[in-house]
């Protein structure tokens, strides 16, 4: 069975790299057309160092394609050659036969996931930064929210900052909300400059407000005042980063850090949730080109192909359908991502199953 076994592997293997590499080029090509008015203006050294750390991802993103027409083409000329019928003969089911293209197309989606979160984001984060800044010129100062920021600390406080300035570690214009569990104001703390040094924060220029138990106010001006707060300047500032820029740990805490802000995050729930569903394509679009491959019959692989790029065409859309309706609250984030890879692994597995022996 080895030898079998070896047979099936390289076929696929073959058809597989051939894929990968003619889809790469493609939406390498696309990308390019589509950004091609913007690189005029730059050099051929900042194009070629964008696609060159871009290029990872756009493999990532092409897999499970490549998978699927390795599956459907390799495995569909094996039943238009009667080679899967002389196997059949050989008292082997259809679920033997395509061991080898499961095992492989696991190790695909497995490789895809240790990428997508080491190499992939890295590379990527090193791209749209060369992009934003050597081609849409615009100042990496600038993604960072440095202005009418407002912050959940611990210990219920709220922060607003008027102005922050991340490199010296200086605010300009500081309001501190200190609530009750039941969320009372219990104290306000205004100051106009607010300084990072010797790990705490030093006010100025400031007052703070008390509630008394009978509901009165009562206010104390202050010059100077220590203000025991474990935040330090780049906790406070909101760095706009897309998802494929992080690995799945580095979502969680920029996950974190918007709920502490106060910010919606469901997007970047779904987003991380959708990582690992992502990866996993690969082995979905295996099932569906084996499902089609095996119904091929003597007419040849080209008669399934349309149907089966029809298939993954409303994969696709059921997948952004199902991740819209994460964002937006509709169904939970594991839920979204994962819908539509069990929905589909579960039809062709079906197929596959109910094909005639």
């Amino acid at each position: 069975m080895r030898i079998l076994d070896r047979y099936l592997a390289r076929e696929f293997l073959r058809l597989f790299v051939f894929s990968l590499a003619i889809f790469l080029a493609l939406a390498a090509i696309v990308d390019l057309f589509d950004r091609l008015s913007r690189f005029l203006d730059v050099s051929g050294i900042v194009v070629i160092q964008y696609y060159f750390h871009r290029l990872p991802w756009f493999g990532f993103q092409v897999m499970p394609i490549a998978v699927l027409l390795a599956a459907l083409f390799s495995l569909g000329r094996m039943t238009r050659q009667n080679e899967l019928l002389a196997m059949k003969m050989g008292h082997l089911s259809f679920l033997r036969i395509i061991v080898p293209l499961l095992v492989l197309s696991l190790v695909v989606s497995l490789a895809a996931l240790i990428l997508g979160e080491s190499i992939i984001p890295q590379m990527n984060e090193r791209a749209l930064n060369a992009y934003r800044v050597k081609v849409q010129k615009v100042s990496p100062f600038q993604r960072t929210k440095d202005n009418d920021i407002w912050y959940r600390a611990k210990g219920n406080r709220f922060l607003h900052i008027s102005l922050l300035e991340v490199a010296s570690g200086n605010i300009r214009g500081l309001t501190i909300f200190e609530l009750s569990p039941d969320f009372r104001l219990l104290r306000r703390v205004d100051a106009k400059e607010a300084r990072w040094q010797g790990g705490r924060w030093w006010l100025r220029d400031g007052e703070v407000s008390w509630t008394r138990p009978n509901g009165s106010y009562r206010v104390d001006p202050f010059t100077n005042l220590t203000l025991d707060l474990e935040e330090k300047p780049t906790d406070f500032a909101q760095v706009v980063r897309e998802a494929e820029e992080m690995s799945s740990a580095e979502l969680r805490e920029y996950i974190e850090r918007l709920g502490k802000s106060g910010v919606n995050s469901m997007r970047y729930q779904v987003d991380l949730a959708a990582k690992g569903s992502t990866a996993f394509m690969s082995l979905v679009m295996a099932l569906i080109g084996i499902a089609f491959a095996l119904r091929t019959g003597t007419r040849g692989v080209m008669a399934w192909t349309g149907a089966c790029v029809v298939v993954a065409i409303c994969y696709s859309i059921l997948n952004s359908f199902s991740i819209a309706l994460g964002r937006g609250g509709v169904l939970p984030p594991v839920v979204a991502a994962w819908l539509p890879n069990v929905l589909f692994s579960a039809a062709a597995l079906s197929s596959v199953l109910t094909v005639k022996s």
